[in-house]
């Protein structure tokens, strides 16, 4: 039951890093059509910083699930490093618990956020002013595939923690 879990949420957070990671091309064709606008013809657009803010943002908080998958968080290696990987194992169960506590907050106050956007449709206050609920919507949703992806990496830890050998499960 525990691997079945694991393999799904590893599988969703591969699919959404994959497709949110297609994100990147309007972005760089958009910063390329601001760029050509406002120094070639002197004609900046006014929409083009707010659709590269709510682009970048759902990148990076959408991809944290992904990142966490492919153990591409940044952590401390200088003792990490030394350490047999069911030794890292038990110091990460160790340390789970601030890990687990601010993401639950987080996801709390993103979804009374989210919740909120929507009901009142906020928007962005800028000249454009876009929808903001959408990208309160996916910020919730990647705290949440955040905090499943930590769940799977407690279930393994516990599992390498448990082994009396050195073996690694990813």
């Amino acid at each position: 039951m525990a691997a079945t879990f694991c393999r799904i949420v590893d599988a969703v957070n591969e699919w959404a890093g994959r497709v949110v990671s297609m994100l990147f091309i309007p972005l760089v064709l958009i910063v390329m059509l601001e760029v050509v606008l406002r120094y070639f013809f002197n004609r900046p657009t006014i929409w083009a910083w707010d659709v590269n803010i709510q682009l970048t943002a759902t990148i990076a908080i959408m991809g944290g699930g992904y990142a966490l998958l492919h153990r591409r968080h940044v952590i401390v290696d200088i003792l990490a490093g030394r350490f047999s990987p069911r030794v890292r194992a038990i110091v990460d169960l160790v340390t789970s618990s601030f890990f687990f506590f601010a993401l639950g907050m987080l996801l709390w106050f993103a979804l009374q956020r989210a919740e909120r956007s929507i009901v009142t449709r906020e928007l962005y206050t800028s000249l454009l002013e876009p929808p903001l609920y959408p990208l309160r919507v996916a910020v919730a949703i990647g705290i949440f595939l955040l905090l499943v992806q930590g769940i799977a990496k407690f279930i393994r830890d516990i599992i390498t923690a448990s082994r009396s050998g050195t073996a690694s499960t990813s």
